[in-house]
């Protein structure tokens, strides 16, 4: 009867699951973007399933005396476990311990002779839960070990039942007929909650590889015509490739003053001009409803993301009703604009480069290398297929390698804006080479909001990365330390930077040749920009062996309050 009525209660369990993986925050969990109100709200949701576990249990008298039931001898066998370790499991020690709290402390107050060991039992399976997934070495949800993980966390309830609830001889009776049944039902209901979340999951990363594979091949259909800017014949030839590379019923693209191309079904043009006057008024994120024939058509508008700028631009995608503009497709319509946003400041590069032909543009448009951004895309067209999730990382780390490059119109920024562009490159490099490149940062950060001249590190780390690394079979590490260094005979500091690789080194002959004919991004550009800066004596020292590594380093002079110029 045990084994029916906790079957029965199991069901809430698979309810629960299966509402869970649907909302939102699951989705961020997915992600791994949970705030704090976020894990409050998991707690309330998980407490709230303990409780409802608690009402939904079956109510054991091991004992009676004369036939009579004695409430004192009452006890509750029920599925709460369930929440707590799945809890702990999913969302670590807090989330398993506040959830064990809250539903342990609600069955303490539904008192029997077992309320206080089964209470201070269900915080215990909380912090199992979260112990389970720490040590079972699985990034990912794993049945098999959430499985035992329940079996150990329903023995340890049944030792505590023993160690504390009296009479013993009661607590005896009480194990002997629970123990069995909770193990397994509590466990096969905590696998069969975390298999329904993975199955979530797993389709989850599957759309998402899919939509990621639809943006980036229509990202590399458009590239051609968005390197010629935003106007009427480029939006035309891209709205046209978007409208039949995507299941949508349009799609508007417009620069800041007016639309500029429509591609999809027919609409009321009438309607469309005063609708999109409208938007213009107030430009933004926006759902439009836009009526043709006695039928609408829901279009949600969103802006380009230009760095450094206000309204350039939008798309607009068309879709049947409201229903379909669900996660995935908001994914995709914002990994899409963000990807031709791209597109268009590289143009907006380029279009400065030419007008302005300063030194600083010139460094800036180096930086764009199209072998560098191709490689890139095949590498994340790749892991679309075998790892959606890093596929995704990666096109956020070239969105930010490449919107770093776009954005600077300083000279001098602070040094922690130059390691971040330092780590997108190099995340986008490891995702190409793996384990075989390896970067360790030494930077006290009371250095880093130190003013720097822009772009003079990361080319000599990308340097290190291809000939020094990368050559090298086995692979390496690259070392990036900054200092703080007083120079006495000046009275002033400065910052001592060092780049140093245990790359396969280089004779003299071959550095000589290196220095003199790399590219204007090379060692050269940034050994000219600092004598050009602070002097002749501010220059880059390059020490190196053969199959020893190589070592450049070089300082800036620093004032009370940022940057020294001469």
């Amino acid at each position: 009867m045990i084994y029916i009525h906790l079957l029965e209660s199991m069901s809430l369990i698979a309810v629960a699951a299966y509402v869970y993986s649907q909302v939102n925050i699951f989705k961020k969990l997915i992600k791994n973007e949970l705030e704090n109100s976020d894990k409050l709200m998991l707690i309330v949701f998980f407490g709230l399933l303990g409780i409802l576990s608690n009402y939904t249990g079956v109510d054991v008298r091991p004992y009676n005396i004369n036939n009579n039931n004695i409430g004192f001898y009452d006890a509750i066998a029920n599925t709460r476990p369930i929440a707590a370790v799945v809890a702990g499991y999913i969302g670590g020690s807090f989330l398993g311990i506040g959830v064990g709290a809250i539903s342990g402390l609600h069955r303490y107050f539904l008192g029997g002779f077992t309320a206080l060991p089964c209470a201070l039992a269900t915080i215990f399976e909380g912090i199992i839960g979260a112990l389970t997934r720490k040590y079972s070495n699985d990034s990912d949800f794993n049945v098999k070990h959430i499985f035992i993980g329940t079996v150990v966390a329903e023995i340890i309830q049944m030792g505590i039942i023993l160690l504390i609830s009296r009479p013993f001889s009661i607590a005896y009776k009480l194990v002997n007929i629970i123990a069995l049944p909770m193990i397994l039902i509590n466990s096969f209901g905590a696998a069969i909650f975390v298999n329904i979340i993975k199955n979530e999951r797993e389709s989850y990363n599957i759309i998402g590889a899919i939509q990621a594979q639809k943006v980036l091949n229509i990202a590399q259909k458009t590239v051609n015509y968005m390197r010629k800017g935003l106007n009427v014949e480029t939006a035309k030839k891209v709205s046209k490739i978007i409208y039949e590379m995507s299941d949508i019923e349009g799609v508007f693209i417009g620069d800041k003053h007016r639309i500029l191309a429509y591609s999809g079904k027919e609409l009321n043009k009438d309607e469309v001009d005063k609708k999109l006057s409208d938007y213009y008024d107030n430009p933004g994120y926006r759902i439009i409803e836009i009526s043709h024939k006695r039928k609408k058509l829901v279009f949600i508008f969103i802006p380009f993301n230009i760095s450094n700028s206000d309204f350039e631009g939008m798309l607009g995608f068309g879709i049947k009703s409201k229903k379909q503009l669900n996660i995935y497709f908001k994914q995709f319509i914002e990994e899409l604009c963000s990807l031709l946003s791209n597109q268009i400041e590289l143009y907006k590069l380029n279009k400065m480069a030419e007008e302005l032909s300063t030194a600083k543009f010139q460094v800036l448009r180096a930086q764009i290398k199209p072998h560098f951004l191709f490689n890139t895309l095949n590498t994340i067209a790749s892991l679309c297929r075998t790892n959606p999730l890093k596929a995704r990382g990666l096109i956020v780390d070239l969105s930010n390698y490449f919107r770093q490059t776009l954005k600077n119109q300083e000279d001098f920024l602070p040094l922690k804006y130059e390691i971040e562009f330092i780590k997108s490159y190099i995340s986008i490099e490891k995702a190409r080479f793996g384990n075989r490149l390896k970067l360790v940062i030494d930077i006290p950060k009371s250095l880093m909001n130190i003013n720097m001249p822009v772009f003079i590190l990361q080319p000599i780390v990308e340097n290190a990365v291809n000939h020094g690394i990368l050559p090298k079979a086995e692979g390496g590490t690259i070392f990036l330390k900054v200092d703080l260094y007083r120079n006495y005979e000046k009275s002033r500091d400065e910052l001592i930077f060092s780049v140093e690789d245990n790359g396969v080194g280089m004779d003299k002959k071959i550095l000589k040749n290196l220095i003199n004919n790399c590219t204007s991004m090379g060692l050269k550009n940034v050994n000219e920009r600092l004598k050009l800066l602070y002097g002749e004596n501010y220059k880059i020292n390059i020490e190196t062996l053969p199959n020893k590594g190589t070592k450049v380093s070089f300082s800036i002079p620093i004032e009370e309050g940022g940057l020294y110029s001469k």
